[in-house]
């Protein structure tokens, strides 16, 4: 071992590094645990939640996106998602009443499902 190492071994000079900083309150992991389930409980909601708002992709080729911009620059729409909401609007009210009627019905039976989806998150 060189000299130079050992030297700076043998040295124990200790860096004045100020004042111990303590905490002012302690917890243990009991009394973490305790708090987490009690704020658990205070914020499950308890009004039934019967429709839920996340986002989701749909995969459109290029010339699509650009159908929807194009309405989005002419200012039909305010943006490409608002281009579709209206282009399906129109859509649906071009069906017949039997086909608005089962078209309701499965929208509802896919709502009701995000939210149990979502619930159970």
């Amino acid at each position: 071992m060189s000299s130079l190492v050992r030297s700076n071994r043998n040295k124990s000079k200790k860096i004045d590094r100020g004042h111990d900083i303590k905490p002012e309150t302690t917890f243990s992991l009991d009394s973490l645990n305790q708090d987490s389930k009690a704020n658990d409980e205070a914020q499950t909601p308890t009004k039934n939640v019967d429709r839920v708002t996340f986002y989701a992709n749909i995969r459109i080729n290029n010339h699509i996106k650009n159908k929807l911009e194009a309405l989005a620059m002419l200012g039909i729409a305010k943006s490409q998602k608002q281009a579709v909401e209206i282009a399906i609007d129109y859509y649906l009210d071009s069906l017949s009443d039997e086909q608005k009627r089962r078209y309701d019905v499965a929208v509802k039976t896919l709502e009701d499902r995000d939210v149990l989806q979502k619930s159970k998150k």
